[in-house]
């Protein structure tokens, strides 16, 4: 007889448990249902979408005509480009938005300044060097990249070259092509650390200064 007040507590406790779980296994079975119920009045109403016959056509294939029986032709490009560009006078004169992330790449410059130290600093992981002045490019490349990750990269400053003939000033810039960055912000903090080298490369991230250039062509490496 002492026995019977624990037997009876496990029966409570035994039916409280499949109530819980009786609750919980109609509320999902609801709430599935209910889903579907709207799903189905939403598309009860289902209308024929006439399709364009020109959409039913199959577009035809742009075909390229190459001649390679000349193997032994050497080929320039074409030197008659345009050397300046006009201005469309209907932009609006405000920048885009994406141009404060500019300004907050350059951020650890803006009051030091980038001096030629700083430049020559960047040398020790960088591919190459890229130099326009008055309209022209010049490489001066450090050591093999990965694939042909810097060829494309000159090539897509090349084509901004072409686009906007005039518009492009004279600048310099160190590259990395390799992935991960290396200018840890962390080096560069406090009263007696130098200031970080202006290094682009592709990636980047909240740890690192890296300046960070568009990847116009991820599939050509």
């Amino acid at each position: 007889m002492k026995k019977a007040p624990a037997a009876c507590s496990i029966t409570i406790y035994t039916f409280f448990l499949f109530f819980i779980l009786f609750v919980a296994a109609a509320f999902i079975s609801f709430f599935c249902f209910s889903s579907r119920f709207i799903f189905l009045v939403n598309n009860s109403e289902r209308k024929a979408v006439p399709i364009s016959e020109n959409h039913r056509k199959t577009p035809r294939p742009i075909v390229v005509p190459l001649n390679c029986s000349a193997r032994n032709l050497t080929q320039t490009c074409p030197g008659n480009y345009p050397t300046t560009f006009d201005t469309d006078l209907a932009w609006k004169p405000v920048c885009p938005d994406y141009f404060r992330w500019i300004h907050e790449d350059l951020k650890p410059w803006k009051t030091t300044g980038i001096s030629r130290d700083m430049v020559e600093r960047a040398k020790r992981s960088a591919h190459f060097r890229l130099v326009i002045v008055k309209g022209k490019v010049y490489i001066e490349k450090y050591k093999k990249s990965i694939q042909t990750r810097d060829v494309f990269t000159i090539w897509g400053i090349l084509q901004l070259l072409r686009r906007y003939p005039g518009k492009l000033l004279d600048l310099e810039l160190t590259f990395d092509c390799n992935d991960r960055p290396v200018i840890r912000s962390g080096d560069h903090r406090g009263p007696n650390s130098t200031s970080p080298p202006p290094l682009f490369r592709y990636c980047g991230d909240r740890w690192t200064l890296d300046v960070v250039f568009p990847d116009w062509s991820f599939w050509g490496w």
